[in-house]
């Protein structure tokens, strides 16, 4: 009876519930988190190229712009 009182079982319980909510939660968005960690990767490589292009290109923005138009014109597997 003693045990009843102190409330511990329902306590337990609705911690347990709460934390299978939370991995259920976590688990649902998880394919979208992994996603947004590779587009991250991704717009890092892309930005570093765009740096060493503007690097080696210097003072020329036609030839720049030309560039970055042909990169535009061209899907991941082209590149």
């Amino acid at each position: 009876m003693e045990r009843d009182l102190t409330l511990k079982e329902p306590l337990g319980e609705s911690k347990e519930k709460l934390w299978s909510n939370i991995i259920d939660s976590i688990n649902d968005i998880w394919p979208s988190i992994q996603v947004i960690f590779e587009h991250i990767v991704l717009i890092r490589l892309i930005t570093e190229a765009i740096e060493k292009v503007k690097i080696e290109l210097g003072n020329r923005p036609r030839d720049a712009t030309r560039l970055i138009q042909f990169l535009n014109s061209k899907n991941k597997y082209q590149l």
